[in-house]
């Protein structure tokens, strides 16, 4: 049986973020955000103003992924240092990463290194990335349409009016608790740790810890991969006589952050995501 049926398909949620969680929009609005837990709306046309943001589709949104896996038990707890997938049925893996484009409705994930069924009662997902997210976007307000720019330090912004393409930027997760490695990560519980931050986003409970290629919990230089952690929504079994398919919701979007008037945007980043398997019977 193919469990992996269009394995991705859009749907109205939110997620794990990396790029809304770095100090880029710290140093960029100059601006006091709301701390964890965090909720934030989608847009509806006007511009956020003060500490608001809202929320857009993303132009484009890509991440490289090495595997997916559905998994009994926590395959990595608090206490952990590495991640443990023995409690785990892998749906995709490969040496050379998968490189997603997110910002489409649907992709379908390759079967690539896909387990045979496993019997058992599945409660978490794990996705492992590498630490590079890719991404653009744009929004329209007032009749002014504003898209992402090559950011340039101490700029002020990563958006302009002129007329163009939004351009593409990548951001790499190093580090959950800035450059220094001392600084309060206000979107992640107890501010995080150098390598793990649990976040809570629009009521969504995930974990985002950043690993090397051998799944050990790093940060700075070593890092190579961003481990995904999940509770499942909907907690599924699957025995060996289970007939239908797995498919994984996800949702991508950016965040637009105004100015204090909310006359003007000031910046556009990567927001939380969704990656949520989901079983559905013949």
């Amino acid at each position: 049986m193919n469990l992996l049926k269009n394995a991705i398909k859009k749907q109205s949620s939110i997620l794990l973020s990396s790029l809304a969680f770095t100090g880029f929009i710290l140093n960029l609005s100059q601006k006091e955000l709301k701390a964890y837990p965090n909720t934030v709306a989608a847009c509806t046309g006007s511009i956020p103003s003060g500490t608001d943001a809202c929320l857009v589709d993303p132009k484009s949104y890509e991440l490289d992924i090495y595997s997916v896996h559905i998994c009994t038990r926590d395959p990595f707890p608090a206490e952990a240092s590495k991640a443990d997938l023995t409690s785990c049925m892998t749906l995709f893996k490969s040496d050379s990463p998968y490189t997603g484009q997110l910002a489409n409705n649907t992709f379908t994930l390759p079967s690539t290194g896909m387990d045979e069924i496993v019997n058992g009662s599945y409660t978490h997902t794990a996705v492992v990335f590498s630490n590079k997210f890719k991404g653009s976007g744009s929004y329209t307000s007032g009749g002014k349409t504003y898209r992402t720019k090559v950011y340039v330090e101490n700029s002020g912004t990563n958006v302009t009016t002129d007329p163009g393409d939004p351009v593409k930027s990548t951001e790499t997760i190093t580090n959950w608790r800035g450059v220094d490695g001392n600084s309060t990560n206000i979107y992640c519980k107890d501010g995080a740790t150098v390598s793990r931050c649990e976040a809570d986003y629009n009521n969504y409970k995930v974990t985002g810890i950043i690993t090397d290629a051998s799944l050990n919990s790093v940060s700075g230089a070593s890092s190579a991969r961003l481990f995904y952690l999940a509770k499942l929504s909907n907690p599924f079994t699957l025995t060996s006589s289970s007939s239908g398919s797995i498919e994984i919701v996800v949702d991508n979007n950016y965040e637009i952050f105004g100015n204090d008037a909310g006359t003007a945007v000031q910046a556009m980043t990567i927001a939380p995501f969704v990656f949520q398997p989901t079983y559905v019977s013949n």
